[in-house]
């Protein structure tokens, strides 16, 4: 669900105290501070929720902002802040060492550990918020990586900027939220691993890359009959040989990977009770499928039995 805070109906003595409220409540216990007392405050904040992920868009007076002992005292929670600056320069220290963000730049920040950002103008900016549980474990380096800055003029920071941005902008339902979600983290994790790497090793890392591309495209575009090698190319604005290429290095095959998961998501509606009124054709043809012999022949390939018959087998547990 999303929801839109702005300063605009309050006071101009109360704006600040009443974002100070949103920016704990929102940011998981952030404390902020106003720079400015010449002008006015103001502030707007946008959220909603992506499967595990907290997605918020910002815009915002000159301010500082700090989670320091007390505040994780009072919020504590094992969690990242991805940040990325779309407007303004972002000053942040987390560690010995003080950085700069600039627009399209991509900050990692520990929700553990004491930290503070400062901006000197107004600023826009995302924010996402990642429990530990869903990027710690892809980080190679995590404690060494806390307070780095990501930029994204070229490789797989470019890839990063751009689809981050897209993820931030577009709510979508789940479970391909969910699913979405956990690309962006890989996606993430591979490009503050690879930081600093060698170009051979940055080379293949934009590869691996554009292959989680591919395949939070194809997550978005499961249900569509007309998905194709062809159309997913002409998006990417990449031939079809070189798309096949990447997927080949991963040992995989696109149209493969479009099955696979197409009959996942036919697999977890006929476990589902509210899918119990919808027919098995119905529901095969509502993720892209237009051949139901095709589909019932590739869907006991993959799960030994039937879409009829798995749909008894996980309806008896629910009677």
């Amino acid at each position: 669900m999303r929801t839109v805070f702005s300063t605009d109906g309050v006071s101009e003595q109360q704006r600040h105290e009443y974002w100070q409220e949103l920016a704990s409540k929102v940011l998981l216990g952030l404390r902020t501070e106003h720079k400015s007392s010449s002008s006015p405050f103001f502030g707007r904040l946008d959220h909603h929720d992506a499967g595990p992920l907290g997605v918020t868009y910002l815009h915002s007076s000159a301010q500082s902002v700090y989670r320091g002992e007390p505040e994780i005292a009072r919020a504590p929670r094992e969690c990242y802040y991805l940040c990325m600056q779309v407007e303004g320069v972002c000053r942040l220290r987390q560690g010995r060492e003080e950085r700069y963000s600039h627009p399209g730049d991509v900050e990692l920040f520990d929700g553990t550990r004491p930290g503070e950002l400062s901006f000197d103008a107004d600023y826009r900016r995302i924010v996402i918020v990642a429990p530990y549980s869903t990027l710690r474990p892809r980080l190679s380096r995590p404690d060494d990586l806390v307070g780095s800055v990501l930029h994204t003029q070229e490789g797989v920071g470019a890839l990063v900027s751009a689809y981050l941005r897209a993820f931030a902008v577009n709510q979508l339902a789940e479970p391909v939220a969910g699913s979405v979600s956990d690309n962006l983290l890989e996606l993430l994790a591979l490009a503050f691993n690879t930081q600093g790497r060698t170009l051979q090793t940055n080379a293949a890392s934009v590869r691996e890359a554009r292959r989680h591309a591919l395949r939070l495209y194809v997550e978005r575009h499961l249900a569509e009959p007309s998905l194709s090698p062809a159309t997913a190319a002409a998006h990417f604005r990449m031939s079809t040989r070189y798309l096949h290429g990447l997927f080949a290095e991963g040992g995989e095959s696109f149209m493969r990977q479009v099955l696979s998961r197409r009959l996942e998501r036919c697999r977890q509606a006929l476990e589902d009770p509210d899918m119990d009124a919808r027919s098995i054709a119905d529901i095969a043809f509502s993720w892209g499928f237009v051949d139901l012999t095709h589909f019932g022949r590739a869907f006991k390939k993959a799960y030994g039995m039937t879409p009829r018959d798995w749909r008894h087998e996980h309806a008896r547990p629910r009677a």
